[in-house]
């Protein structure tokens, strides 16, 4: 009897220390899949949301930040003071003092110095003449004669001593309904980007001395671009291979502008397979995927008791982006009539299974200015599969023969199997080219629906894939290539909104010929409305919403982006990963000093 009572003892000790025990989970690490990365891990060049993701975490120390709320708010972990001074012609100067405490991660002193670097390194044309492009110092006084290399100081940007710098926002570029991104500026490790560089500052302004600046921004770009690492953000680079990019925790970052500091020591971010992706969170193979759309995937993750999901409304949308400067997308009725062989709502219903709705402009669900307008949005044109109506709009263009370019093209001969196109009086045919990505089913479907509609309108369809990389090259950069090698005219693409939308940087003609434009709108009332949004001031939100809703129709007529779809985002996580309260203005990367596991 005591021998049996013991054994049974020893077995309900082995039982309890095998439920104790369970698989090892390591706290210290979050191995977060993605997409594939494009690789571009600072700013200037065209990437993707997933390298912007490395660039919040190593990036850091800006004068000002934005709250989770979508507040733009001064960092006062960087700040120690500010004053603003107007003068008597209308320029408004910003003095910041720094911390006297702040460091890169390899323990160096932030000074002032890399501040008003990283402003003349930013607006330099040597940078632009490297490959890059940026906004930085755009508005401040002198920017125009420094940015086209007319002078080679920056008349705006002081040097005052050590830990204190100024910036004078030009007159002219006042009002601006987002003030601050004028004045909102982080720094660079210049001993770092140029060994021996010095601030040169007189009564004509700074400027960058020391070094040959040409060779200094093309070394940058070449190569250092790739793997960034001195930084001052809460973790740094270590590495970025075999898809995966390595960051570790950053020990003298001095904390966010709410004083928080990393609790895990390592993120790893993975390129993984989209098919399978939540499926690798669900089996443990990696912590998270953000971002998430699929309504199968949702449902699935929310079904597995070991798995969390967290959703919050897009501050974006997902569209078929067009280039408005090549091809038969030039003309504004071939978009239009692109949209007329779209059935939205099936795509919506194919690819995000309920957790979205079709969108009408350029907006995300989560924008203020939505909300204000939503009843007048709601009614702009709401593209529907529509042959008749798209065959309509083509034969208003020069595509309107038959092969010979002469005889009127017949709707009603046209067929599924693509026999009978459109041509123009040189004999061309009408032909789209369009580029989508691998695994992808917002790809899958434009697929099945243009190539199902687009030769009942008379249109040769082709549709190629590749990886997201060379999406993004063919798409930002298309305008670089030699006349004869440009192929694509559409992609499928999805946009997140910054806090400041602006959408002057992206549709200005201002910005023709650049990877900021990537659309190459050129449209007179685009550009006016586009420049009358920024130019109110900050308090004057009414003026501002109501211009927004002009600008929103304006988009829908010129159309250069069909769009498709808003939705809610999911993150979908183990649910050994705590504090991942992300919002339409602060997905996981902006919130990582949150974050930990256990």
């Amino acid at each position: 009897m005591r021998k049996s009572l013991l054994l049974l003892l020893s077995v309900a000790l082995v039982l309890v220390a095998l439920v104790g025990c369970g698989p090892k989970v390591d706290t210290k690490t979050l191995i977060v899949g993605s997409p594939e990365l494009s690789g571009n891990f600072i700013p200037g060049f065209g990437n993707n949301a997933y390298d912007v993701w490395v660039r919040n975490m190593i990036l850091g120390h800006s004068t000002y930040a934005t709250t989770p709320a979508g507040e733009i708010v001064l960092d006062e972990t960087v700040v120690k003071n500010l004053t603003t001074e107007v003068d008597d012609a209308g320029n408004k100067t910003y003095t910041f003092t720094i911390h006297d405490d702040l460091k890169w991660n390899d323990g160096s002193p932030i000074t002032a110095a890399d501040y008003v670097f990283y402003i003349l390194w930013y607006a330099s044309p040597q940078w632009v003449e490297a490959g890059a492009s940026s906004t930085v110092g755009e508005g401040l006084v002198g920017y125009r004669a420094y940015y086209s290399g007319q002078v080679d100081r920056f008349k705006g940007v002081k040097l005052i001593d050590d830990y204190t710098f100024s910036v004078t926002i030009d007159a002219a570029e006042l009002p601006y309904f987002y003030e601050t991104v004028y004045a909102s500026f982080m720094p660079l490790p210049m001993a770092v980007w140029a060994p021996g560089a010095t601030i040169d500052q007189n009564e004509d302004g700074a400027k960058i001395a020391g070094i040959d600046l040409k060779e200094a921004t093309a070394a940058i770009a070449a190569g250092y671009r790739f793997a960034p690492t001195v930084s001052c953000g809460p973790f740094k680079f270590v590495s970025y291979e075999n898809n995966a990019v390595t960051l570790v925790k950053n020990e003298h970052f001095k904390g966010t502008y709410d004083g928080k500091k990393p609790k895990l020591e390592t993120v790893i971010i993975r390129s993984v397979n989209q098919a399978t992706d939540v499926d690798q969170v669900i089996n443990g193979e990696i912590d998270m995927v953000t971002g998430v759309i699929q309504g199968e995937k949702i449902e699935k993750a929310k079904a597995d008791k070991n798995t969390v999901t967290h959703w919050y409304a897009r501050n974006g949308f997902g569209g078929f982006f067009m280039h408005c400067d090549f091809g038969p997308t030039a003309v504004k009725e071939v978009r239009h009539a692109l949209a007329y062989l779209m059935d939205r709502d099936e795509i919506i219903k194919n690819v995000l299974g309920g957790y979205g709705s079709v969108t009408n402009g350029h907006y995300g669900l989560a924008q203020w200015m939505y909300q204000e307008n939503k009843a007048e949005i709601d009614a702009l044109p709401h593209f529907s599969r529509d042959i008749a109506k798209a065959n309509e709009l083509l034969d208003q263009t020069e595509w309107r023969f038959e092969a010979d370019g002469v005889t009127p093209f017949d709707p009603s001969k046209a067929n599924a199997e693509g026999t009978y196109i459109r041509h123009n009086s040189k004999g061309e045919k009408l032909v789209i080219n369009h580029f989508g990505t691998e695994d992808n089913t917002v790809t899958d479907n434009v697929e099945l629906q243009l190539k199902a509609n687009a030769p009942l309108a008379g249109i040769e369809f082709t549709l190629t894939r590749g990886d997201f990389d060379a999406l993004l090259s063919h798409y930002y950069y298309a305008y670089e290539l030699p006349e004869g090698e440009r192929k694509y005219h559409t992609f499928n693409l999805a946009s997140n909104f910054s806090v400041a939308y602006d959408p002057y940087y992206s549709f200005h003609s201002d910005w023709l010929g650049t990877w900021m434009n990537a659309n190459q709108v050129n449209d007179p009332e685009i550009d006016r409305l586009t420049k009358a949004m920024r130019s109110l001031e900050p308090t004057q939100r009414e003026e501002y919403s109501k211009l927004w809703l002009e600008f929103q129709k304006a988009y829908a007529d010129y159309l250069p982006t069909i769009p498709l779809y808003s939705n809610q985002y999911y993150d979908i996580f183990s649910k050994h990963v705590k504090g991942m309260n992300t919002t339409p203005f602060a997905d996981w990367s902006d919130i990582i000093c949150d974050i930990y596991k256990e």
